[in-house]
């Protein structure tokens, strides 16, 4: 009986899980790791939304500066399942007498999809582009002013367009000014957040970190 209880005690035990010093030297260990990994994370991070709102930036110009030359200057910034896109409404002028040059020009992808774009108009609501109904915000230009006009409804289509200069028209763009205006784009990543500011009666914008 003695020679049985002694070699039970003596059996090796298995699965005794982590001493304390082990589990410290874990710890440790992955607190490293993270203080390595979180600046890289956050850098790239901080690259994709400066580079989301330098595209969104170029993209107000480039609008804005068709929308005074030539009869159509319209922009839409979107979100879809895999990112942001932006895509223009340009006109390059008339191939004829019976057609234009008006085009949907190819949708350029500025962001991945776990970016976070939102914007907020001059009734003080803010959409959140990657959520909800409103997944799109359009602007176009006062060619007269050169201000902005109020955000549009109204996505043309080609053959929408050209059916209205056929007809003598004018794009009926929407003006009312009761209308809401988009006055500020908002881009977040990581610890990043720029912020365009859009003036609605000079066209112009301001970008400042948040």
């Amino acid at each position: 009986m003695k020679m049985c209880n002694w070699k039970l005690k003596h059996i090796p035990k298995k699965n005794q899980g982590f001493t304390l010093v082990e589990m410290v030297i874990t710890v440790a260990i992955f607190a490293i790791l993270l203080g390595i990994l979180s600046p890289s994370l956050n850098s790239v991070l901080g690259f994709r939304v400066q580079r989301a709102t330098n595209s969104i930036a170029s993209a107000l110009d480039k609008t804005r500066r068709e929308a005074m030359s030539r009869l159509v200057g319209e922009m839409k910034l979107e979100y879809r399942s895999d990112g942001y896109y932006i895509t223009y409404y340009l006109d390059r002028g008339k191939e004829s007498a019976t057609t234009s040059k008006i085009r949907d020009d190819d949708s350029e992808k500025i962001a991945p999809a776990g970016t976070r774009i939102s914007y907020t108009d001059s009734t003080g609501h803010t959409y959140n582009l990657w959520e909800g109904e409103k997944n799109s915000l359009i602007l176009t230009y006062n060619r007269a002013t050169g201000g902005f006009l109020p955000i549009q409804s109204n996505e043309w289509e080609q053959n929408q367009i050209l059916e209205e200069l056929r007809a003598g028209n004018d794009i009926p763009l929407e003006r009312d000014e009761n209308l809401p205006y988009c006055q500020t784009i908002t881009v977040k990543g990581g610890m990043r957040t720029r912020e365009i500011t859009l003036n609605k009666d000079t066209g112009k914008y301001t970008i400042a970190a948040k």
